[in-house]
């Protein structure tokens, strides 16, 4: 790289959370911390986490929701809105767990603090779908470290590189990401495959 005057992107440890804070404390249903950080799972769908990042095109910004599954690493859903609100979150919600979602999987949805993961519409729908969730502790990143680490991945392989004139571009960008992501982007922790090989070769045994 250094003979070719190549040079790679680095990604600064930081840790950017824009949830907000519930103005009635009382209307929030704070979980135990499930996950425990044991970030690891045997099979698909068995520990989701999720979180909302701020990402921003040359006029503004925009909010990013996404579900991505600790088997594979894989974003499993995701969803981009000018706010950032409950309506953000469950319509994320809604494309994981449709009217195909199997009931008899033990599924584990970890999130942090959030008004959006501790409002009681939320809690009463992933109860009502049988999930257990967990929260991180409060304002400690590190407890989804795993949904952080995707967002600083898109942002400093693609949305900082060079920042989308606009919204169109902006989540035009984001989906092709994703889409490579997923798909082209072989990760060291996956045995060198792609998240869309790994969960291939699991549902293939």
């Amino acid at each position: 790289m250094q003979i070719l005057g190549i040079k790679s992107p680095i990604r600064k440890k930081r840790f950017e959370s824009c949830t907000q804070r519930e103005a009635n404390e009382k209307a929030r249903t704070v979980c135990t911390n499930v996950l425990a950080r044991n970030f690891k799972a045997t099979k698909p769908y068995q520990k989701l986490v999720t979180d909302v990042s701020y990402i921003y095109h040359k006029s503004g910004q925009l909010y990013l929701s996404v579900i991505k599954d600790l088997y594979d690493n894989s974003i499993v859903a995701y969803t981009v809105s000018k706010f950032n609100n409950n309506e953000l979150v469950f319509d994320n919600l809604n494309l994981v767990f449709d009217e195909k979602w199997d009931g008899t999987i033990k599924c584990l949805l970890h999130s942090d603090q959030g008004s959006q993961y501790t409002n009681q519409h939320y809690i009463k729908r992933m109860d009502s779908l049988g999930v257990t969730v967990s929260h991180s502790s409060k304002g400690n990143c590190y407890d989804n470290a795993s949904c952080e680490n995707f967002f600083s991945h898109i942002k400093s392989e693609s949305l900082n590189l060079i920042i989308p004139d606009n919204e169109e571009d902006l989540i035009n960008r984001v989906n092709e990401y994703i889409e490579w992501y997923n798909n082209d982007r072989p990760q060291e922790k996956l045995k060198g495959m792609t998240p869309i090989e790994y969960r291939s070769a699991y549902l293939n045994t």
